[in-house]
């Protein structure tokens, strides 16, 4: 599989730029060019054939598994520390082996995620046999879908412990109206408080 240089780039932890140096001092060179140019890159060369046979004898045995807890708030540090117990309990259960669980606390709707972040680079180097979560909205208020084709692109399934409980249409879009309005509210109010005055 070949990945443009902004996946290539992402995947080592840099620049584009710092990639196009490299290419310069011939440390990590695209495997090709598109007829317009553009640079293209194994998967492979990025994630190192050694360490993919590696991961690739380990699954023999036990399947690969990330997982992802998350909470909107400090307050709820312990809620998160029982997400984390009760995916590994599930994990084992199934007979999965749990490489790291990845956690935030911040809301669903933040796209800032350090969290959510290194769990998708890591789909994208390790190609874990699933992400596991304890509900499907712990990895996103919105866009779930998409991170959900991120991952099938690698061949990771998303897996959540519990379904959400079906739900009114009309309650549904209530509770999704007002996680908008909480978002955006908290951004507003931190902007306002970094643009006020100093204490004199």
């Amino acid at each position: 599989m070949l990945a443009r240089i902004g996946t290539a780039a992402y995947m080592q932890g840099v620049s584009a730029s710092t990639m196009r140096r490299w290419e310069k001092e011939e440390r990590i060179l695209p495997c090709k060019r598109t007829r317009g140019g553009h640079r293209r890159y194994k998967l492979s060369q990025m994630i190192g054939e050694e360490e993919k046979e590696e991961e690739k004898n380990d699954t023999q045995h036990k399947q690969i598994v990330i997982g992802y807890a998350r909470v909107s708030g400090a307050k709820q540090k312990k809620e998160l520390i029982t997400q984390q117990e009760h995916l590994r309990s599930f994990a084992k259960q199934k007979g999965w082996k749990v490489e790291k669980i990845f956690t935030d606390i911040a809301s669903g709707m933040n796209d800032q995620r350090k969290g959510l972040h290194a769990l998708l680079k890591t789909v994208a180097t390790k190609q874990p046999f699933a992400v596991i979560c304890t509900y499907r909205d712990r990895i996103a208020r919105f866009g779930t879908k998409v991170i959900n084709q991120f991952c099938q692109t690698f061949d990771t399934e998303v897996i959540p412990m519990y379904q959400q409980e079906e739900q009114a249409a009309e309650k549904k879009l209530v509770e999704d109206m007002i996680a908008l309005v909480t978002s955006f509210a908290g951004r507003l109010h931190r902007q306002r408080r970094g643009k006020a005055p100093p204490n004199k």
